[in-house]
């Protein structure tokens, strides 16, 4: 006869116990995974930093315009930049705060490129209200730690 048959397989009471069992682990596991990574509403957020002063950034001099930035100093003396389209230079970029009553300045530290974000520390006795200008040059590498005189961009802190 060319009749087909059918087998079907009956799982013991215990593999039908451990598939029970795993399946409850799993989805133990799927709901503690969501928990964790979710977060809860109870749960307290790190604190938002506070800023101090901030100001925007704007090319100056020759540079292209669309170069721009922003600058934000937190209360844990934290210099944020944001920079963007700065120029190709053959040396690196130096940021500095500069009092513009007198132009006397000093260097905040190095840049890695010319688009893109970077906190530097700040002293803790640096006085924001007469170094307000923010300025990133344009610096060659040739053991003289002084301005370039090539600013690229500049900006007031307020705040």
């Amino acid at each position: 006869s060319s009749g087909s048959s059918v087998v079907v397989a009956q799982a013991s009471p215990v593999t039908a116990q451990r598939a029970g069992r795993a399946a409850a682990v799993a989805a133990v596991g799927v709901v503690g995974t969501f928990a964790v990574l979710s977060g809860s509403a109870d749960e307290p957020r790190p604190p938002e930093r506070v800023v101090l002063a901030s100001g925007s950034l704007t090319a100056y001099g020759t540079t292209p315009r669309d170069a721009n930035g922003d600058a934000r100093v937190f209360t844990d003396n934290q210099l944020h930049l944001h920079v963007a389209n700065l120029p190709a230079v053959p040396g690196y970029y130096e940021v500095w705060l500069i009092d513009p009553a007198t132009m006397r300045m000093f260097s905040v530290g190095v840049l890695n490129s010319g688009t893109g974000d970077a906190l530097l520390p700040l002293p803790p006795n640096v006085d924001l209200r007469t170094y307000s200008l923010v300025d990133v040059s344009a610096e060659q590498y040739d053991n003289k730690p002084a301005h370039s005189g090539d600013s690229l961009l500049r900006g007031t802190l307020t705040g």
